[in-house]
C-alpha cells in the first residue's frame, strides 16, 4: 500500500525489486543499502529536526524513477 511514500519501518520494506532481481541483481547492492544507511542515520543524528518542506516531485520517465526534487526544512 502506499508504494510512493517513503515508510522505512513499513513491514514489507525489504520486499522490493529496486535492485534488480535473479541473474539481474546487483553486484553493489549491499554496498549501496550500507552507504544508504550510514548516510541517513548521520544524517537524522545531525539534524533532528529534518522534515520534507513539500511533497517530493519525481521525475517523468517511464524506464528510472527518480527523484526531481526533495525539498526539506530543519
Amino acid at each position: 500500500a502506499d508504494p510512493d511514500r517513503l515508510v522505512p519501518e513499513r513491514p514489507n520494506a525489504n520486499q522490493h525489486l529496486g535492485m534488480g532481481t535473479g541473474v539481474h541483481y546487483c553486484l553493489g547492492a549491499r554496498l549501496a543499502r550500507l552507504e544508504a544507511r550510514i548516510a541517513i542515520t548521520a544524517l537524522r543524528q545531525r539534524l533532528p529536526g529534518l522534515a520534507l518542506a513539500e511533497v517530493p516531485r519525481w521525475r517523468d520517465t517511464m524506464n528510472l524513477r527518480a527523484l526531481e526534487s526533495l525539498r526539506v526544512r530543519w
